[in-house]
């Protein structure tokens, strides 16, 4: 579902999650994952200086003990392919434990009780974004989900919902925002910086992987709300 490139934030319309938009908004966060966070991933894993040393080790051994160029040019491919592998295995992960709040989206149709699930459509209903805030508590809520359209990312619909999320919590009385993000994702950081969040926590994300492979870093961010 692509949109225009031509799409701006002041042609967007920001409202709650109805019955037709469910199956398009968990398509475009699934696909947010694949086409978006998954390359990366795979990009910064395989960058990783722990990624290059644990490579430079193997071709060594490879060379010497195979008195051949063939198996040391290889090792960097192979590498490459296993990290590919984890990442993806680390994605369905992510589907498996997502896949039950995804089958309870009704409970967001309406935002009485605190949590609300909101799409951004363009003049012509398609969907462009989504960002979702459960209730923690009376005084904290929490937003995730938040994904753009490849084709109408750099057109501040991030920042759209983000002040829309802000407002409602808001009016919610609302004392704290927070969310998680990864190292990957440093535009949004930025973004959320400069509408007044801070990070608070740090910590290396672990999916109890065998072997072990380099962990992302997730950054925990809160904005206290007047």
């Amino acid at each position: 579902m692509e949109v225009s490139s031509k799409v701006k934030a002041s042609q967007v319309t920001i409202k709650l999650l109805s019955q037709a938009l469910q199956a398009p908004a968990i398509e475009l966060i699934h696909r947010g994952w694949k086409e978006y966070n998954l390359p990366r991933v795979w990009f910064l894993f395989i960058t990783k200086p722990v990624t290059l040393l644990i490579t430079g080790i193997i071709a060594g051994v490879a060379y010497f003990s195979c008195d051949s160029l063939i198996p040391t040019l290889l090792t960097p491919f192979g590498v490459m392919v296993y990290m590919g592998i984890r990442i993806y295995v680390f994605y369905m992960r992510f589907v498996q434990l997502e896949a039950p709040e995804f089958e309870n989206l009704g409970q967001y149709f309406d935002n009485t009780s605190g949590s609300a699930f909101w799409v951004a459509v363009d003049e012509s209903g398609r969907l462009l974004g989504t960002a979702v805030l459960d209730k923690v508590s009376n005084s904290t809520a929490k937003m995730k989900w938040v994904f753009v359209c490849s084709s109408a990312r750099g057109k501040a619909i991030g920042q759209t919902l983000l002040q829309h999320v802000v407002k409602y919590c808001k009016k919610q009385n609302y004392s704290e925002l927070i969310l998680t993000t990864t190292e990957i994702h440093t535009a949004a950081i930025q973004m959320y910086k400069k509408h007044g969040f801070t990070i608070y926590n740090t910590y290396l994300e672990n999916d109890n992987r065998s072997p072990p492979v380099p962990s992302l870093r997730m950054y925990q961010l809160r904005k206290l709300l007047p």
